[in-house]
Protein backbone atom coordinates (compact mmCIF):
# COMPACT_ATOMS: atom_id res chain seq x y z
CA UNK A 1 0.00 0.00 0.00
CA UNK A 2 2.77 2.47 1.06
CA UNK A 3 5.04 1.59 -1.98
CA UNK A 4 2.37 2.15 -4.43
CA UNK A 5 1.24 5.73 -2.78
CA UNK A 6 5.06 6.26 -3.44
CA UNK A 7 4.61 5.11 -6.80
CA UNK A 8 1.80 7.65 -7.51
CA UNK A 9 3.76 10.45 -5.38
CA UNK A 10 6.63 9.85 -7.63
CA UNK A 11 4.65 10.04 -11.04
CA UNK A 12 2.54 13.50 -10.04
CA UNK A 13 6.13 14.76 -9.36
CA UNK A 14 7.07 13.97 -12.83
CA UNK A 15 3.95 14.00 -14.37
CA UNK A 16 3.97 16.83 -17.23
CA UNK A 17 0.31 17.10 -19.25
CA UNK A 18 0.13 18.37 -23.06
CA UNK A 19 -3.54 19.44 -21.85
CA UNK A 20 -4.37 22.65 -21.08
CA UNK A 21 -6.55 22.91 -17.95
CA UNK A 22 -9.54 24.91 -18.03
CA UNK A 23 -11.84 25.73 -15.02
CA UNK A 24 -15.20 27.25 -15.91
CA UNK A 25 -16.92 28.46 -12.22
CA UNK A 26 -18.99 30.76 -10.77
CA UNK A 27 -19.48 32.61 -7.41
CA UNK A 28 -23.11 31.27 -7.77
CA UNK A 29 -25.80 29.39 -9.61
CA UNK A 30 -28.14 30.24 -12.55
CA UNK A 31 -25.66 32.36 -14.92
CA UNK A 32 -25.04 29.92 -17.24
CA UNK A 33 -21.79 28.17 -16.22
CA UNK A 34 -22.52 24.51 -17.42
CA UNK A 35 -23.81 25.57 -20.37
CA UNK A 36 -20.96 27.61 -21.34
CA UNK A 37 -18.99 24.52 -20.12
CA UNK A 38 -20.27 22.72 -22.71
CA UNK A 39 -20.80 25.08 -25.45
CA UNK A 40 -17.70 26.18 -25.36
CA UNK A 41 -15.77 22.93 -25.63
CA UNK A 42 -18.09 21.96 -28.58
CA UNK A 43 -16.95 25.22 -30.30
CA UNK A 44 -13.23 24.32 -29.66
CA UNK A 45 -13.85 20.89 -30.82
CA UNK A 46 -14.97 22.68 -34.23
CA UNK A 47 -11.72 24.01 -34.55
CA UNK A 48 -9.66 20.46 -34.54
CA UNK A 49 -8.92 20.36 -30.51
CA UNK A 50 -9.51 17.31 -28.45
CA UNK A 51 -11.87 18.86 -25.91
CA UNK A 52 -13.00 16.69 -22.53
CA UNK A 53 -15.67 17.99 -20.39
CA UNK A 54 -15.49 16.93 -16.83
CA UNK A 55 -18.13 17.03 -14.71
CA UNK A 56 -17.28 17.65 -11.27
CA UNK A 57 -20.40 19.24 -10.21
CA UNK A 58 -20.01 16.79 -7.42
CA UNK A 59 -23.69 17.78 -6.50
CA UNK A 60 -25.65 17.57 -8.85
CA UNK A 61 -23.65 16.38 -11.53
CA UNK A 62 -26.17 18.16 -14.29
CA UNK A 63 -24.00 18.33 -17.43
CA UNK A 64 -25.83 14.90 -18.62
CA UNK A 65 -29.04 16.42 -18.13
CA UNK A 66 -28.38 19.67 -20.41
CA UNK A 67 -27.15 17.06 -23.19
CA UNK A 68 -30.20 14.63 -22.81
CA UNK A 69 -27.77 11.69 -21.71
CA UNK A 70 -27.87 9.06 -19.53
CA UNK A 71 -24.77 7.63 -18.62
CA UNK A 72 -24.37 3.61 -17.38
CA UNK A 73 -20.97 4.75 -15.46
CA UNK A 74 -20.03 8.28 -13.66
CA UNK A 75 -16.97 9.25 -11.35
CA UNK A 76 -18.51 7.81 -8.28
CA UNK A 77 -17.44 4.41 -9.99
CA UNK A 78 -13.71 5.65 -10.82
CA UNK A 79 -13.84 6.68 -7.04
CA UNK A 80 -14.83 3.32 -5.90
CA UNK A 81 -12.37 1.41 -8.09
CA UNK A 82 -15.01 -0.02 -10.18
CA UNK A 83 -13.88 1.72 -13.32
CA UNK A 84 -10.93 3.40 -14.37
CA UNK A 85 -11.90 7.09 -15.87
CA UNK A 86 -11.23 5.86 -19.62
CA UNK A 87 -13.69 3.44 -19.38
CA UNK A 88 -16.39 5.96 -18.23
CA UNK A 89 -15.75 8.69 -21.45
CA UNK A 90 -19.03 9.22 -22.95
CA UNK A 91 -19.10 10.18 -26.69
CA UNK A 92 -20.74 14.22 -26.37
CA UNK A 93 -22.06 15.75 -28.91
CA UNK A 94 -20.05 18.17 -31.51
CA UNK A 95 -17.03 16.05 -31.40
CA UNK A 96 -16.60 16.15 -27.14
CA UNK A 97 -15.72 13.63 -24.80
CA UNK A 98 -17.78 14.00 -21.30
CA UNK A 99 -16.87 12.45 -17.75
CA UNK A 100 -19.70 12.28 -16.07
CA UNK A 101 -20.63 13.51 -12.90
CA UNK A 102 -22.01 11.98 -9.90
CA UNK A 103 -24.61 13.51 -7.39
CA UNK A 104 -24.04 13.67 -3.79
CA UNK A 105 -20.12 13.36 -3.04
CA UNK A 106 -19.74 16.00 -0.72
CA UNK A 107 -15.99 16.62 -0.45
CA UNK A 108 -13.12 14.66 -2.67
CA UNK A 109 -10.43 15.39 0.21
CA UNK A 110 -12.92 13.83 2.65
CA UNK A 111 -12.04 10.25 0.52
CA UNK A 112 -10.07 7.45 1.57
CA UNK A 113 -6.74 6.84 0.61
CA UNK A 114 -7.46 4.02 -2.32
CA UNK A 115 -10.20 6.05 -3.52
CA UNK A 116 -7.99 9.36 -3.34
CA UNK A 117 -5.63 7.38 -5.69
CA UNK A 118 -8.21 6.45 -8.00
CA UNK A 119 -9.05 9.92 -8.60
CA UNK A 120 -5.46 10.70 -9.06
CA UNK A 121 -5.07 8.22 -11.72
CA UNK A 122 -8.30 8.77 -13.48
CA UNK A 123 -7.02 12.87 -13.57
CA UNK A 124 -3.67 11.01 -15.08
CA UNK A 125 -5.39 9.26 -17.75
CA UNK A 126 -7.52 13.00 -18.82
CA UNK A 127 -4.32 14.57 -19.50
CA UNK A 128 -3.18 12.13 -21.73
CA UNK A 129 -6.27 11.87 -24.24
CA UNK A 130 -7.00 15.96 -24.64
CA UNK A 131 -5.63 18.92 -25.68
CA UNK A 132 -7.94 20.58 -23.36
CA UNK A 133 -9.59 19.56 -20.44
CA UNK A 134 -12.54 22.28 -19.43
CA UNK A 135 -13.53 21.36 -15.60
CA UNK A 136 -17.57 22.46 -14.96
CA UNK A 137 -17.04 23.18 -11.34
CA UNK A 138 -19.50 23.16 -8.71
CA UNK A 139 -20.87 26.37 -8.22
CA UNK A 140 -20.39 29.33 -5.09
CA UNK A 141 -16.91 28.91 -3.05
CA UNK A 142 -17.18 25.29 -1.58
CA UNK A 143 -13.77 23.83 -1.23
CA UNK A 144 -14.45 21.21 -4.02
CA UNK A 145 -14.94 24.26 -6.50
CA UNK A 146 -12.48 26.58 -5.41
CA UNK A 147 -9.76 23.48 -5.64
CA UNK A 148 -10.37 22.56 -9.25
CA UNK A 149 -10.58 26.72 -9.91
CA UNK A 150 -6.86 27.02 -8.25
CA UNK A 151 -5.72 24.10 -10.08
CA UNK A 152 -6.41 24.82 -13.01
CA UNK A 153 -4.03 26.20 -15.94
CA UNK A 154 -6.81 29.30 -16.31
CA UNK A 155 -10.06 30.10 -14.76
CA UNK A 156 -12.88 30.90 -16.61
CA UNK A 157 -14.74 32.72 -14.00
CA UNK A 158 -18.51 33.25 -15.75
CA UNK A 159 -20.99 35.63 -14.26
CA UNK A 160 -23.68 38.05 -15.16
CA UNK A 161 -24.97 41.65 -14.79
CA UNK A 162 -27.00 40.95 -12.05
CA UNK A 163 -25.44 43.08 -8.98
CA UNK A 164 -25.36 39.66 -6.52
CA UNK A 165 -24.30 37.73 -9.73
CA UNK A 166 -21.12 40.32 -9.39
CA UNK A 167 -20.72 40.09 -5.55
CA UNK A 168 -20.59 36.51 -5.04
CA UNK A 169 -17.99 36.57 -8.48
CA UNK A 170 -15.65 38.59 -6.76
CA UNK A 171 -16.42 36.15 -3.84
CA UNK A 172 -14.63 33.78 -5.92
CA UNK A 173 -11.79 35.87 -7.17
CA UNK A 174 -10.88 36.45 -3.57
CA UNK A 175 -11.28 32.60 -2.24
CA UNK A 176 -9.06 31.51 -5.56
CA UNK A 177 -6.84 34.64 -4.61
CA UNK A 178 -6.14 32.90 -1.23
CA UNK A 179 -5.26 30.15 -2.44
CA UNK A 180 -2.97 30.62 -5.37
CA UNK A 181 -1.74 34.50 -5.88
CA UNK A 182 -0.67 33.04 -9.48
CA UNK A 183 -3.81 31.71 -10.81
CA UNK A 184 -5.10 32.85 -14.18
CA UNK A 185 -8.33 34.75 -14.37
CA UNK A 186 -10.67 35.43 -17.11
CA UNK A 187 -14.17 37.07 -16.91
CA UNK A 188 -16.79 35.69 -19.05
CA UNK A 189 -20.09 37.72 -18.87
CA UNK A 190 -23.32 35.67 -19.60
CA UNK A 191 -26.35 36.89 -20.37
CA UNK A 192 -25.47 40.72 -21.39
CA UNK A 193 -27.86 42.78 -22.77
CA UNK A 194 -24.72 44.35 -25.09
CA UNK A 195 -20.92 44.53 -25.57
CA UNK A 196 -20.71 47.73 -23.33
CA UNK A 197 -22.84 46.54 -20.59
CA UNK A 198 -20.60 43.35 -20.40
CA UNK A 199 -17.65 45.74 -20.84
CA UNK A 200 -18.81 47.85 -17.38
CA UNK A 201 -19.13 44.52 -15.52
CA UNK A 202 -15.49 42.92 -16.16
CA UNK A 203 -14.26 46.47 -15.64
CA UNK A 204 -16.01 47.07 -12.55
CA UNK A 205 -14.82 43.17 -11.27
CA UNK A 206 -11.06 44.45 -12.45
CA UNK A 207 -11.19 47.84 -10.34
CA UNK A 208 -12.00 45.79 -7.49
CA UNK A 209 -9.77 43.12 -7.68
CA UNK A 210 -6.58 45.67 -8.41
CA UNK A 211 -8.25 47.95 -4.94
CA UNK A 212 -8.29 45.17 -2.72
CA UNK A 213 -6.17 42.32 -4.10
CA UNK A 214 -3.70 43.92 -5.84
CA UNK A 215 -4.35 42.19 -9.11
CA UNK A 216 -5.63 42.53 -12.25
CA UNK A 217 -8.06 40.33 -14.13
CA UNK A 218 -8.31 39.82 -17.72
CA UNK A 219 -11.22 39.54 -19.86
CA UNK A 220 -12.19 36.78 -22.51
CA UNK A 221 -15.62 37.95 -23.63
CA UNK A 222 -19.36 37.96 -23.32
CA UNK A 223 -22.16 35.99 -24.30
CA UNK A 224 -25.10 38.19 -25.09
CA UNK A 225 -28.88 37.12 -23.81
CA UNK A 226 -30.34 35.20 -26.58
CA UNK A 227 -33.49 33.24 -26.75
CA UNK A 228 -32.07 30.41 -28.39
CA UNK A 229 -29.91 29.72 -25.44
CA UNK A 230 -33.15 29.20 -23.70
CA UNK A 231 -35.26 26.94 -26.80
CA UNK A 232 -31.70 24.68 -26.65
CA UNK A 233 -31.84 24.02 -23.14
CA UNK A 234 -35.31 23.10 -23.78
CA UNK A 235 -34.79 20.96 -26.70
CA UNK A 236 -31.51 19.03 -24.43
CA UNK A 237 -28.96 20.15 -26.96
CA UNK A 238 -26.04 22.41 -27.13
CA UNK A 239 -27.14 25.91 -28.97
CA UNK A 240 -23.66 26.36 -30.72
CA UNK A 241 -24.85 23.13 -32.33
CA UNK A 242 -28.83 24.01 -32.73
CA UNK A 243 -28.43 27.51 -33.69
CA UNK A 244 -25.06 28.02 -35.14
CA UNK A 245 -25.76 31.74 -36.47
CA UNK A 246 -27.67 32.65 -33.11
CA UNK A 247 -25.66 35.50 -31.10
CA UNK A 248 -25.37 33.66 -28.10
CA UNK A 249 -23.50 31.21 -30.60
CA UNK A 250 -20.92 33.50 -32.29
CA UNK A 251 -20.01 34.99 -28.87
CA UNK A 252 -19.25 31.60 -27.81
CA UNK A 253 -17.82 30.99 -31.33
CA UNK A 254 -15.57 33.82 -30.66
CA UNK A 255 -14.48 33.00 -26.94
CA UNK A 256 -13.44 29.90 -27.95
CA UNK A 257 -11.08 31.34 -30.92
CA UNK A 258 -9.46 33.76 -28.39
CA UNK A 259 -8.57 31.36 -26.23
CA UNK A 260 -6.93 29.23 -29.05
CA UNK A 261 -5.16 32.62 -30.31
CA UNK A 262 -3.39 32.62 -26.29
CA UNK A 263 -0.60 30.55 -25.57
CA UNK A 264 -0.80 28.52 -22.60
CA UNK A 265 0.76 30.40 -19.44
CA UNK A 266 4.44 29.30 -18.87
CA UNK A 267 5.25 27.64 -15.72
CA UNK A 268 8.19 26.23 -15.97
CA UNK A 269 9.61 25.98 -12.07
CA UNK A 270 6.01 26.04 -10.81
CA UNK A 271 3.94 22.75 -10.61
CA UNK A 272 1.38 21.75 -12.99
CA UNK A 273 -2.57 21.00 -12.89
CA UNK A 274 -2.03 17.80 -11.45
CA UNK A 275 0.37 18.71 -8.51
CA UNK A 276 -1.95 21.45 -7.61
CA UNK A 277 -5.40 19.68 -7.31
CA UNK A 278 -3.25 17.20 -5.10
CA UNK A 279 -2.10 19.89 -2.95
CA UNK A 280 -5.15 21.39 -2.96
CA UNK A 281 -7.37 18.67 -1.62
CA UNK A 282 -4.78 16.76 0.09
CA UNK A 283 -5.58 13.76 -2.03
CA UNK A 284 -1.74 12.48 -1.57
CA UNK A 285 -0.13 12.67 1.01
CA UNK A 286 3.50 15.07 0.51
CA UNK A 287 2.70 15.22 -3.38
Amino acid sequence: MEYQAQNLRDFVRQHHSRARVLAVTSGKGGVGKTSTSVNLGIAMAAQGQRVTVLDADLGLANVEVLLGLNSLYNLQHVIAGERRMRQIVVQGPGGIDLIPGSSGIAKLADLGPHARENVIRGLMELQEDADFIIIDTMAGIGQNAVAFAAAADEVLLVTTPEPSAIVDAYAMIKTINQLRKDAVIRIVVNMAANAAQANMVAAKLNHVAQQYLGRSLATLGHILRDPHVAQAVMQATPFVLRYPAAPAAKNVQDLAASLLRQKREQERGRPGFLRRIVQNLGLVSNA
